[in-house]
């Protein structure tokens, strides 16, 4: 009788998930995105979420410092401490993003469970081995940061890519990947916030967004994101006179140094007023951004997944961009898409749809959370009985 009981609690046993996530002062927030998804309420797995956390970085706060101080605590701090997270025994480890890789030498010490990490793109990789011409020069320091995290990629033991186009990356750079690699899309859906809510009513913005003619960017200031051909297309369009009154609202940071050239910083200077900045958007403010504008233009290098374009095609929001990420895969015709290197054609597409006023798009059907949290549980169920 004591045998059954036994085993009728290992069939009634749960698997146990570790999730491997981010350092939350690093503001990666596609990432912390991907965390909720997979930690969203189910009653398929137990999963335990693990990340960094400050220790050295809480008593450094000058700006010269801080980025040594992160990495202390997660490069040297957090690997110590990776062996008392695994002494339960875990059925997997997934580790959220490829930044850290870099913990799988010390998880395949402590633990013999399978090791999956998903891969959102290889932009950091690629960059050290000097792959874009266009991006910066990588420090030595970075190429080392990168080499090792291209080092302990190779010995995971599993693959989830955002995109076809990160797993080819991935299969071309590990060429073991290829049959230990799949393609899950991240879900693409707003969680709304009540308007009365004391969160959504703290959020104002410094224009009425119900009156005001503008063009969206959604991105940070990386290289990739392209968004001197942003500024440029801009600027090209109020030369053209097709609204006095048009804004560039940019849902990031303002324009930084290295993303101009001195005319048009000369430019931008002399019209602060139709550039506006949007720090930390919520999905809500952000979805009112997408309702609102005239398009949102998304003219990037390369990209691992690509939200934005997805988000503001689901809210009916025109959308100018590249085919990079998963952004062609899943939109399809309900893009138009541009050469990235190509300003004149970006330039008079932008004219285009300028002069088409009103040409809202047609809500589109994309993966959600839900079905993508499917894709992974499913992924962990396959692992589990190999």
């Amino acid at each position: 009788m004591l045998g059954f009981n036994k085993g009728l609690n290992c069939l009634n046993r749960k698997n146990k998930i570790l999730l491997l996530s981010n350092f939350r002062l690093d503001n990666q927030f596609s990432m912390l995105k991907v965390a909720k998804i997979l930690t969203a309420t189910n009653s398929d797995f137990l999963i335990d979420e693990f990340y960094p956390k400050p220790v050295i970085s809480n008593l450094l706060h000058k700006s010269n410092v801080k980025k040594w101080a992160s990495y202390i605590d997660k490069y040297l701090i957090f690997i110590k401490r990776i062996k008392y997270y695994l002494r339960k025994n875990y059925d997997i480890v997934h580790i959220i993003d490829q930044s850290n890789a870099i913990y799988t030498p010390q998880i395949k010490k402590q633990s013999n469970a399978p090791v999956l990490i998903t891969c959102h793109d290889l932009i950091a990789i690629r960059q050290a081995k000097n792959e874009f011409k266009k991006a910066p020069k990588v420090s030595k320091t970075g190429k080392i940061l990168q080499s090792w995290i291209h080092k302990s990629l190779k010995i995971a033991d599993y693959y989830a890519c955002d995109s076809e186009q990160t797993k080819n990356d991935l299969n071309r750079i590990i060429p073991s990947s290829l049959l230990h690699s799949k393609v899950i899309y991240m879900g693409t859906e707003f969680k709304i916030e009540n308007a009365k809510s004391p969160k959504y009513k703290e959020e104002k913005l410094s224009f009425n967004i119900l009156s005001t003619r503008f063009i969206l960017h959604v991105g940070s200031a990386a290289w990739y994101k392209n968004r001197k051909a942003v500024f440029q297309a801009f600027q090209f369009a109020k030369h053209q006179n097709y609204s006095d009154n048009l804004k560039l609202v940019l849902v990031g940071p303002s324009p930084q140094a290295d993303e101009i050239d001195a005319s048009l910083k000369k430019w931008l200077d002399n019209n602060t007023k139709d550039i506006i900045s949007v720090t930390n958007a919520s999905d809500q403010v952000l979805q009112e951004l997408y309702i609102n504008a005239e398009f949102l233009i998304f003219p990037s290098h390369i990209e691992g997944f690509g939200w934005p374009p997805l988000e503001a095609a689901l809210s009916g929001c025109p959308v100018i961009c590249t085919k990079t990420g998963a952004i062609h895969d899943l939109l399809g015709k309900n893009a138009r898409y541009v050469n990235p290197k190509d300003q004149s054609s970006i330039n008079k597409l932008v004219s285009e749809v300028l002069q088409k006023q009103n040409m809202r798009s047609h809500k589109v059907s994309l993966p959600t959370n839900k079905q993508c949290q499917e894709e992974y549980y499913n992924l962990y169920q396959r692992l589990i009985k190999k």
